[in-house]
């Protein structure tokens, strides 16, 4: 159990007033306390962070603004701190600059997110030792004969006597591991988050506040909720799908927050806990962002990784801006085609991070910006019919999002209860594919691992990054034209 004793705050001309308007509930299964006085619990949560590190220094501010008021306030991330900019994904050790930060302004628990695995197992377990925090995840077991710092839960009391529980739990995907390359994910057993989530309940006695930060997806946040026992559960701070919670959501008597990604927002949560045992629970959605006042030292920090000629390297010219992940997709795809001079490439959805490119100069950094994996390229050798088979077996895996091809069209038919029955396969000028041809067909490793359909060819790896290969696409280019007007894929419902 953790006892937290924080050291009295300068006092700071605060940025934002934050008005509190209380409104009873719920209840909790604890009974009347000895203290006769109201006793006050405040969380400042964020998650899906995804190395917004230049979103620091305001964060950073904040923090410190909201700790002269509330001294005793607890941060936590609801997971998803690493990978999504270059300066912090391409460090060594990678991911690096984002634990930096978190201990500089203090953070006291984050919760495993899929991506906390992309640096690798041993990354990632370099990564827990260098924190100052504590990590939390109650549905994995890691590697036989390794030591990782990830805890199931957490105890800590608070100076005004209060006990507060935590625990998390992580989304598995069908193939039983978090949303990240299976390499990642090698050695470690993962576990029904649902079923551990109801076994957590365990701890609810020994605690007066009880909370779940979990790395699920609000939608599965709200499913848990109704699977609780009424009273078990305060609060669920959650992460994964990067919703914006931004009015008091209860569900089942259970307050769920969440607050989008890449420090756009952070959530301020307040439980009262009364004398007689009962609870009033608060939260309002606060802007971060970039503007604003910040934090001098966290801006030296964020200045110094910042300070990278090579990712502010210029590779090519956008004659056009970007506006979807559709435009940021077809470009990455017909860099993988070319780059491997395959007849067809294929990038799946989530391979692609931005959606945004401005017109004029791309560098190395947006290249990373892009596809921030360090996945590599693989040719196949796939007839018509495998690559049908491909499309119809991912897009479940996909969350219902279609893949984004070069040198082919794709049309994707649905039966009426909405399961896709076929997809028809076009060449570039409309013809139909040859589906009894043999094709060949570059795609991330990624997606040579995760996704399982029929095929003979079992893929042949070419050693080379796939950013790598845009850097150099867009180096020999030079001049990146318009894909406002592309359409590649028809979904016939």
């Amino acid at each position: 159990m953790k006892v937290l004793h924080r050291k009295p705050w300068t006092a700071i001309a605060l940025s934002v007033i934050v008005l509190l308007s209380w409104t009873s509930c719920g209840t909790s299964r604890k009974q009347a306390s000895a203290s006769q006085e109201p006793r006050m619990l405040h969380i400042l949560a964020v998650n899906d962070m995804h190395a917004a590190i230049d979103n620091f220094p305001r964060f950073a501010f904040m923090v410190d603004s909201l700790r002269a008021l509330y001294p005793d306030m607890l941060l936590v991330s609801g997971g998803d701190n690493q990978t999504g900019n270059p300066i912090n994904d391409q460090y060594s050790p990678k991911g690096l600059p984002m634990i930096e930060l978190m201990n500089a302004v203090q953070f006291d628990v984050s919760a495993v997110g899929n991506h906390e695995f992309d640096s690798g197992p041993e990354g990632f377990r370099l990564l827990l030792e260098k924190a100052s925090f504590d990590f939390l995840c109650a549905n994995l077991a890691p590697p036989a004969g390794k030591t990782y710092r990830i805890l199931p839960d957490k105890t800590i009391k608070m100076p005004n006597g209060l006990t507060v529980g935590l625990t998390s739990v992580l989304a598995i995907n069908a193939g039983g591991i978090p949303d990240t390359h299976p390499n990642n994910a090698v050695g470690f057993t993962f576990y029904n988050p649902f079923e551990t989530a109801l076994k957590q309940l365990a701890m609810r006695d020994r605690c007066d506040v009880f909370i779940y930060l979990n790395h699920l997806g609000f939608e599965d946040d709200v499913v848990l909720a109704g699977q609780l026992p009424k009273d078990a559960a305060d609060l669920i701070i959650g992460g994964h799908s990067h919703t914006k919670v931004d009015n008091e959501q209860f569900h089942h008597d259970v307050l769920i927050t969440q607050a989008e990604n890449k420090l756009k927002y952070a959530t301020l949560i307040t439980v009262k806990v009364n004398p007689d045992g009962t609870k009033e629970r608060h939260m309002k959605l606060m802007p971060v962002g970039k503007k604003g006042n910040e934090k001098a030292t966290v801006r030296a920090m964020v200045d110094k990784y910042n300070d990278n000629p090579t990712m502010n390297e210029r590779v090519a010219e956008a004659t056009d801006e970007f506006t979807s992940y559709e435009q940021v997709g077809y470009l990455m795809v017909d860099a993988l085609r070319e780059g491997t001079k395959a007849e067809i490439a294929l990038i799946n959805p989530g391979g692609v991070r931005i959606d945004q490119l401005s017109k004029g100069a791309i560098t190395v950094r947006d290249v990373y910006t892009m596809d921030p994996f360090g996945n590599e390229t693989v040719l196949f050798k796939l007839t018509g019919h495998e690559l049908s088979a491909l499309f119809i077996a991912a897009l479940p895996l996909d969350e219902g999002l279609p893949i984004y091809p070069s040198g082919l069209k794709t049309r994707y038919v649905f039966a009426p209860n909405g399961t896709v029955s076929n997809v028809e396969l076009f060449m570039t000028d409309g013809t139909p594919a040859d589906m009894n041809r043999t094709y060949t067909v570059a795609m991330n490793s990624y997606m040579a691992s995760i996704y399982k359909y029929e095929h003979k060819d079992p893929g042949t790896g070419l050693f080379q990054p796939t950013a790598e290969n845009m850097i150099n696409y867009l180096k020999a280019l030079k001049t990146v034209p318009s894909y406002r007007n592309e359409q590649r894929v028809e979904l016939k419902k």
